[in-house]
């Protein structure tokens, strides 16, 4: 019969497994980290092993997760188009507006991350009729955050 893990065993099981997501999330294609969650996951990659993370820093790395989601649709349009209508307003958009849709452009972009796909919807949304998406796991979310 095999022994049953000690309490030990399983903290740094657990520690290993948040170590090995943030190094994931630093290997995502085209992320869209802010600043900060550039220095949180590089500054969480660097932990000696043997660290155990908080509860806060649990929440954090969920967030990332969260955030990290591809998506190919948007409110039932799907990436390409929603990057071709952007490309050909680009001018109108200020500098960042611009340099945003002109890089989705370059990439050839068929699926963008939560807030990425967010944003090319919101500059979709000046010229062409789109419409709203929970972005399937958001409802699921806020309702497991409200329970």
């Amino acid at each position: 019969m095999a022994k049953k893990p000690t309490k030990a065993q399983l903290a740094q099981a657990a520690a290993d497994k948040f170590r090995e997501t943030v190094l994931s999330l630093l290997r995502v294609t085209h992320p869209d980290w802010t600043d900060w969650e550039w220095d949180w996951l590089y500054d969480e990659a660097r932990r000696k092993p043997d660290y155990r993370y908080s509860e806060k820093e649990e929440k954090v790395l969920d967030r990332l997760i969260f955030n990290s989601r591809s998506f190919g649709e948007y409110a039932g349009c799907m990436v390409p188009e929603m990057i071709a209508v952007a490309y050909r307003h680009r001018c109108d958009l200020d500098e960042d507006g611009q340099e945003f849709v002109e890089k989705l452009h370059g990439w050839g972009a068929v699926e963008l991350k939560r807030r990425q796909i967010q944003r090319l919807a919101g500059i979709c949304r000046r010229t062409e009729r789109i419409g709203w998406d929970p972005l399937k796991d958001e409802v699921a979310r806020i309702e497991a955050e409200a329970a």
